[in-house]
């Protein structure tokens, strides 16, 4: 024998499995889904005993988390935050966007439609995620938003159960 050892003694080695294990590892961590990055932790969905899982979202798609302007919350906003939003009654929150009203919400929308191709537009969805406790007319006043400026896929997210 070249290494002189008893032959019952090998241990087998075990840095190829090592190695697939952690190129298994970041396979999985470079194509997860970062869907937490599009919900706003704060929005606590309302409950529907009709609703059903969500389909995988584009990549172009919207998300707005729209929440009811409590004093709870808007004391916690900076000052220009808290000027801006004195007068709105909800407050709809974009990830990677400061709060906003609903006027400045539809004037971003319509930067959004204006951005892409008619056809683009069209496969566009806007995901709704709705606070459980906001009121229907202010919810209904974002989807109007949203057909005026040309959306027309439109989903809504709910916690499933009753």
């Amino acid at each position: 024998m070249s290494h002189g050892g008893d032959d019952s003694s090998a241990d087998p080695d075990l840095t190829p499995l090592l190695d697939l294990v952690l190129q298994l590892l970041m396979f999985f961590i470079i194509n997860v889904n970062f869907m937490g990055a599009q919900a706003n932790p704060e929005i606590k969905l309302p409950r529907s005993a009709s609703a059903r899982p969500m389909d995988k979202p584009a990549d172009a798609d919207i998300y707005l988390n729209q929440r009811t302007r409590t004093e709870a919350y808007f004391n916690r906003l900076p000052p220009y935050d808290q000027e801006r939003l004195r007068n709105a009654d909800s407050v709809v929150l974009v990830p990677g966007k400061p709060p906003m009203s609903m006027l400045e919400v539809r004037a971003w929308l319509k930067d959004q439609r204006e951005r892409v191709d008619a056809e683009t537009a069209n496969r566009m969805v806007v995901h709704f995620r709705p606070d459980g406790d906001l009121d229907v007319g202010e919810l209904l006043k974002l989807m109007n938003a949203c057909k005026m400026v040309g959306f027309k896929n439109i989903k809504m997210h709910a916690v499933i159960g009753k």
